[in-house]
């Protein structure tokens, strides 16, 4: 089984047999016992195939080689440095489709690029789970002897050869005092740009929790397939302020999304599974799953079950008079709960499912149920068929945060629905449909297959016949409103992965 982690599939263990042979042990299977045959010839997965050609013909005639394609104006941008984002990023789901004419563009152009160069101020965390995610993930799938790989021997190793350089080139940004990675790099200059943040007053070089602790996994798997240590001595030193924080979180386990790189010392509590701490919390069981035979990863582990265990215990709320919908609130910088939610903190479904299953622990993978259902309420509350980008709820006391409280308009939607959205765009995010999926391969019930084949069809018709790609301004709005020029590498990468991984037999991934 393929494990995907936030923005960049890498091929390693998680739910059936590993691709890629992990180090250590066998993957342990936790995937629900389907017959054989299972999905054999589901004209849905077909569907969503298609779609992947269509959206990657456009990008191609369009857009190519640049980094993102912008369906409104019919042109490329480059806001991913300018190696062809969505190229890397998505070969994945390319090789698990077995789409070999895409692939072999993919890996021709991947093959071609100068990873060590760019025009642009790069930013760490996206190359990591954008780029050497993407290289990682290819490597190992054609290497499993899973899928078609007619290609190039050589197009094949330049996946891992690529993926060191463009590691060895960014190495730079571990140079601080803490050796926690500065935010930016000039590849030109060699210029090392530290982020900066300013809280009561004080002013910091700073980094964000999600930034800090989302490599582990490709710089493990990356060390493993190089016998380059440095790599894992990088990601395991950034780790290490993050499973042992200082000053202790206010909930234990949910730590907040910013750190000071001078000291290695936790500087807010905004603690969740949102945005800037999301992929954190979801690489620290999948790096056991991916080694557990690792002490390091053990203490990775034991995090994440001290993490889970304190959701349930203290942000896993329900809306007013909501009882069958489960929410994991954030809280503010302070530490303070919100009643507010991300799109992002959707993947804590999947995640729940996966490790309390893994690890056996079904008070875990019920809340990941839950989770993963209220996230799913989203879609079927909306006039376009897809969620918003954030919502709000009043908690037990009926009441909400901040300037939320007395709003007439909240207060009626809220009634309806159990929440109230806060921002209405909707910008192609994957972690609902992820965790779908998970939800169903670990359950086996089909229902979760209904919900992602529901999103899958508000994606491809109603969001705009003319561009059914664009993002949408208002999920609300007829039409989805405004449209947005925009689709993310991610489209490629994790939407339409976990879509047609939710339609295929169940031994594929």
């Amino acid at each position: 089984m393929v494990i995907r982690i936030p923005h960049a599939l890498l091929a390693l263990a998680t739910l059936v047999p590993a691709v890629a042979a992990r180090p250590g042990q066998t993957c342990r299977k936790v995937q629900h016992d389907f017959p054989a045959g299972t999905n054999k010839n589901d004209p849905r997965a077909e569907a969503v195939k298609q779609a992947y050609v269509r959206e990657w013909n456009e990008y191609y005639k369009y857009a190519f080689p640049d980094d993102d394609l912008m369906p409104l104006t019919h042109n490329g941008t480059n806001d991913l440095f300018g190696w062809g984002a969505s190229a890397v990023d998505g070969i994945d789901t390319a090789i698990v489709m077995g789409l070999t004419d895409i692939v072999e563009q993919q890996l021709n152009h991947i093959a071609s690029v100068d990873f060590t160069k760019s025009a642009y101020i790069v930013n760490f965390f996206d190359i990591n789970i954008r780029y050497l995610g993407g290289l990682l993930s290819a490597y190992d799938l054609l290497r499993s002897g899973k899928f078609s790989n007619p290609y190039d021997e050589h197009l094949v190793e330049a996946l891992l050869s690529q993926a060191k350089s463009l590691a060895t080139a960014i190495s730079p940004v571990f140079d601080t005092v803490t050796g926690l990675p500065a935010s930016q790099m000039n590849f030109t200059t060699g210029e090392v740009i530290q982020a900066t943040s300013t809280i009561k007053g004080t002013h910091y070089n700073s980094t964000n929790t999600a930034q800090a602790g989302t490599m582990i996994l490709e710089y493990y798997r990356l060390s493993d397939l190089t016998g380059d240590e440095s790599f894992r001595e990088h990601a395991k030193k950034a780790e290490s302020y993050l499973i042992k924080p200082s000053p202790a979180p206010i909930y234990p386990g949910l730590i907040g999304t910013e750190l000071d790189t001078d000291t290695g010392k936790l500087i807010t509590f905004d603690a969740g599974w949102e945005a800037g701490v999301d992929s954190f919390i979801e690489y620290l069981i999948k790096t056991y799953q991916y080694n557990p035979s690792d002490e390091y990863a053990q203490q990775m582990r034991d995090f994440w079950v001290i993490t889970a265990e304190s959701s349930i215990k203290n942000i896993a709320l329900h809306p007013y008079h909501r009882p069958e919908l489960t929410f994991l609130s954030q809280s503010d910088t302070n530490g303070s709960l919100m009643w507010t939610m991300d799109d992002y903190a959707c993947f804590a479904g999947g995640n729940l499912l996966l490790g309390g299953a893994y690890l056996d622990r079904p008070d875990i993978t019920e809340l990941g149920v839950k989770v993963t259902d209220s996230c799913h309420w989203l879609f079927n509350t909306t006039t376009s068929g897809l969620n918003p980008s954030m919502i709000a709820w009043y908690n037990a006391n009926n009441t909400a945060y901040d300037t939320y409280n007395n709003n007439a308009t909240y207060r009626a939607e809220a009634a309806k629905n159990g929440y109230f959205i806060t921002d209405p765009s909707y910008r192609d995010y994957p972690e609902p449909i992820e965790s779908i999926w998970y939800a169903y391969r670990i359950t086996g019930d089909t229902r979760w297959q209904d919900y992602n084949w529901e999103i899958f069809q508000a994606l491809d018709t109603k969001r705009s016949k003319s561009v059914p790609y664009a993002e949408i301004s208002d999920v609300n709005a007829p039409g989805g409103g405004e449209l947005i020029n925009y689709v993310a590498s991610f489209y490629f990468a994790e939407v339409l992965k976990y879509l047609y991984l939710s339609f295929t037999e169940t031994d594929v991934c």
